[in-house]
């Protein structure tokens, strides 16, 4: 074979024809190794939640969620630990961009008390010997009781807002690697918002616009209840107000499309906050006995999450044709207090990797039910 000519042109045709096969070689290999790396994550993070959260015999990682904390630009993810029927904890999968390489990825592990069990740094590019040492540091005692180091065991309760101690705080911060130290705390008192959102205290997730608390037009609520219902009919003029969070509603009655009786009442209302911090307006129907005969999400941009949530509890725009599942409210009278997901020490499932809109919906559904005990009341007193 000739030899090509020592020329410029030719020196970058060879050079091009090696970065080409360079670049195949290496697409090669991370199309190899991209399952094994993320087989490999993954088992990471399913041995840390093993160590970092009270003993459980379910699968948190397949039962994970999310939860939007607000003003923050990425959601948590939360992997719940039951033992039996009994919630034991909850593993966090939180983070923080204040290292001094900027992002730190830790799982941190709480009880149902408050308490930090354990934590475990999953991904982290400070300097070896110095912000590096956060999980050998953080897990060793502290030289004395004034001070905390080892915050396994802390009650997040008693001491949060977590500070080093050069910011006015007890945590003693690694030797030579304050920044680190204060992004430790960024990441566990970040994680500790969410776990307060998780059992009932405070309210860090993100807030819904008022927009999209907003009930529905006419047109759309007549549309979804003629779906919903198609054998019936709306018969009364609607009522209209709020409840006491400020939260708006309306009632209508509703009866047979021959107008022989009013079988029921119409409430419409909206959701509690979902996992990406929205309210929506929902539609939900009882009967006069006070029986749960069909709801909806009553918002045509709704997630297919929501509106898969809503069908598994027998919400569906079709409900009339459609078969209940075997998780579904229709034709149960349901009350406030048994409209609980068992991570609340309830009785319902929430939907598999959607605690937080499973949620979101069954507190909508309570707030309706709510609403029509007090209309019931009030037409009783007339």
């Amino acid at each position: 074979m000739k030899k090509l000519p020592s020329t410029l042109p030719n020196m970058i045709l060879s050079l091009g024809i090696i970065c080409l096969i360079i670049a195949g070689i290496l697409a090669l290999v991370n199309v190899a190794t991209k399952d094994t790396i993320a087989q490999a994550e993954t088992k990471a993070k399913v041995e840390a939640i093993k160590e970092i959260v009270p003993a459980f015999d379910n699968n948190p990682y397949e039962e994970q969620d999310t939860v939007a904390l607000e003003s923050e630009p990425r959601p948590l993810i939360v992997y719940p630990a039951m033992q039996g029927e009994q919630l034991v904890g909850y593993a966090i999968e939180t983070y923080t961009d204040a290292g001094f390489a900027g992002l730190i990825e830790i799982m941190v592990g709480f009880d149902m008390e408050s308490q930090i069990v354990g934590f475990k740094v999953l991904k982290h590019e400070e300097t070896p010997g110095l912000g590096a040492k956060i999980q050998e540091w953080f897990t060793s005692p502290a030289p004395n009781g004034d001070l905390i180091r080892d915050v396994r065991g802390v009650d997040m309760s008693k001491v949060s807002p977590l500070k080093v101690t050069k910011d006015g705080g007890k945590v003693d911060a690694i030797t030579a690697a304050t920044i680190s130290s204060r992004a430790f705390i960024d990441a566990i008192e970040r994680a500790y918002r969410v776990y307060q959102s998780l059992i009932g205290e405070g309210s860090p997730v993100a807030q819904a616009t008022e927009s999209s608390c907003a009930l529905p037009e006419r047109e759309v609520i007549d549309s979804l209840f003629n779906t919903m219902l198609p054998a019936y009919r709306l018969v009364d003029k609607a009522k209209s107000g709020a409840t006491d969070d400020g939260t708006p509603w309306l009632t209508q009655s509703y009866g047979t499309n021959d107008m022989s009786q009013t079988t029921g009442l119409l409430v419409v209302t909206t959701s509690d906050n979902d996992y990406e911090g929205r309210c929506l307006p929902m539609l939900v129907c009882f009967d006069n006995s006070g029986a749960l005969t069909a709801f909806a999400i009553a918002d045509v941009n709704a997630t297919g999450k929501l509106l898969s949530i809503s069908r598994n509890y027998g919400g569906n725009p079709e409900s009339a044709t459609a078969k209940p599942s075997k998780s579904s409210l229709i034709g149960k009278k349901v009350t406030a207090s048994s409209l609980k997901l068992r991570e609340d020490g309830g009785a319902i499932d929430a939907v598999t990797g959607s605690t937080v809109s499973s949620r979101a919906i069954l507190q909508g559904i309570a707030r309706a039910q709510r609403i029509f005990v007090e209309a019931s009341a009030n037409e009783s007193t007339k």
